[in-house]
């Protein structure tokens, strides 16, 4: 009987040694181990601990808020026009009736009446485009003096036309170029030379 008693308490005794041999994993053995890798096994009850701040997609940078000036620098660089910080005075008051005459791909003559509110340009007139009988097109115009650049935006509402022109800026004249879009997907180009009456 005492031989019984022995033998039951040494199975209890090398159950409670080895805890990890009563759930024993066939697929954690040591044959799936590589050279030098150390498998541990444990208890079901072994607390897993997971780091908040971490991860897992990498997508943090994603996440950050949107840097206002960097936006405001992608839009000007994808519209053609260079970022420059905040409200930069013109060197002039461009205020006034302009004549501009355009050479190019579409030669013709615009009447302008400009006003300016600091650095906003904006007005209206009428086109005069060789080969079109004297007939006139109403275009509006807007854009930005920076500096001594003049960014005007000339749309003929009639044609569908956008002129988008970069004039240099000097008192009571304007050079430069300027890009032309129909609405039919053309596009072209030329120069402009613009005064103002004195």
């Amino acid at each position: 009987m005492s031989e019984n008693i022995l033998a039951i308490w040494a199975v209890v005794f090398l159950a409670m040694i080895s805890p990890c041999q009563a759930q024993y994993d066939p697929l954690a053995s040591d044959i799936f181990t590589l050279p030098g890798e150390k498998r541990s096994t444990g208890s079901l009850s072994a607390q897993v601990h997971t780091d908040t701040n971490a991860d897992p997609l990498g997508i943090d940078a994603l996440m950050q808020p949107l840097d206002p000036e960097h936006s405001i620098e992608y839009l000007n660089k994808i519209s053609g026009r260079t970022y420059l910080g905040p409200f930069v005075p013109s060197a002039q008051d461009l205020s006034g009736n302009w004549h501009l005459l355009l050479q190019g791909g579409s030669p013709g003559e615009v009447q302008l009446l400009l006003v300016q509110n600091r650095d906003a340009v904006f007005g209206r007139g009428y086109m005069y485009l060789a080969g079109s009988a004297g007939m006139a097109s109403s275009v509006s115009a807007s854009g930005q003096a920076v500096k001594d650049v003049l960014y005007l935006d000339l749309i003929d509402a009639e044609k569908l036309v956008l002129y988008r022109c970069t004039l240099t800026m000097r008192t009571d004249f304007l050079s430069g170029g300027f890009a032309a879009f129909d609405a039919r997907g053309q596009a072209w180009s030329g120069t402009i030379q613009g005064s103002r009456p004195a």
